[in-house]
């Protein structure tokens, strides 16, 4: 498992924290986060549960230790989600993230901290950490990403499986504006039927310093934006502030390594598949989608030539999911 992080300055030169950490999820996928005292480090905050690894534990060991000690449950499933490291003014750390989800007794908090189950979408970044907010970008991504088109006409032939993220594609880069005003209408009536809504990132809409402008991260229902891969080259730095997903178009290693340096939550990499729409483009195929994927940070979505049943063939082959567009419509000629 490769790790992700900012990177170290010259007046932080001690030896990193690890710290095991533990996202626990109930039966409704509700997740559990406990509130710093107010004397530690951040106190205040919610945080998710964990703790330091003693000399010559394993991460897995001190995953249990903690989370028996903090809240008395014993552990009986995990699985690793990322790991993080993060630079503080005064220390670092490297949080090594673990999905719970199966566990014996009653989560209580032992040390008389707070507790409270959120669901995902309720999980606000600027409540937690800042080392926190990527482990709450990555629970908000789903198996599945649809993408529109055309936001105002095919919303009515789309099919969408419960819990999919939704991209409002922007195809012609010189007419943002009315893309703008189209996906405006589209966000509502899509607010109710989808995990959420991401948006097309423009150029004009980044200012000087690389940042995104602030109409566009204060844009009404978005959950993210996306990147297209002709923009990917052009970014410096992470363009989206800790609120949103941020999202790029990736076609080869080097793509992917962009992605990476940028920090963004995921990619969609394509061709995996020959398309109707791109049958003169020669496809990645399986095999390049998996070691492509192996050697990324990024959560990688197989993207072109996709049906439902390629889920599971992504999922084996270490991605986070599968996007498309026909895939998700009735309409199956665009």
């Amino acid at each position: 498992m490769l790790v992700v992080g900012n990177p170290m300055t010259e007046h932080q030169t001690g030896e990193r924290i690890h710290v095991a950490v533990g996202v626990i999820l109930d039966a409704h996928g509700r997740v559990l986060v406990a509130r710093r005292a107010e004397q530690q480090h951040l106190g205040g905050l919610w945080e998710f549960p964990g703790g330091k690894l003693e000399p010559g534990e394993s991460v897995q060991q001190a995953l249990h230790r903690e989370l028996k000690e903090e809240l008395a449950i014993e552990v009986q499933q995990a699985q690793p989600l990322c790991r993080i490291e993060h630079n503080y003014p005064e220390k670092s750390v490297l949080l090594d993230v673990w999905i719970v989800d199966s566990f014996r007794g009653e989560p209580t908090g032992v040390e008389q901290q707070p507790l409270r189950w959120l669901a995902t979408a309720q999980l606000d970044p600027t409540h937690f950490p800042p080392a926190n907010r990527l482990i709450i970008r990555r629970l908000q991504l789903r198996d599945r990403i649809a993408i529109i088109n055309q936001p105002d006409a095919s919303m009515t032939s789309l099919q969408l499986p419960p819990d999919t993220l939704v991209r409002l594609r922007c195809q012609h880069k010189d007419q943002y504006r009315d893309y703008l005003d189209a996906i405006r209408t589209a966000i509502p009536a899509l607010t109710g039927s989808s995990a959420g809504v991401i948006a097309d990132l423009s150029a004009a809409h980044v200012t000087a310093d690389g940042r995104v402008r602030e109409d566009l991260a204060d844009f009404p229902g978005i959950k993210g934006l996306h990147a297209h891969s002709g923009l990917l080259h052009e970014l410096t730095i992470r363009p989206v502030p800790d609120h949103l997903l941020f999202g790029v178009s990736c076609h080869n290693r080097e793509e992917l390594r962009q992605a990476q340096a940028l920090d963004a939550d995921y990619a969609l990499l394509s061709p995996v598949q020959t398309t109707a729409s791109h049958a003169d483009h020669p496809s990645l195929g399986w095999e390049l989608f998996a070691t492509l994927t192996a050697a990324s940070t990024v959560p990688v979505y197989a993207l072109g030539g996709m049906t439902a049943s390629d889920l599971a063939l992504a999922r084996a082959r270490g991605g986070r999911g599968i996007a498309g567009i026909s895939l998700f419509s009735s309409d199956k000629t665009r």
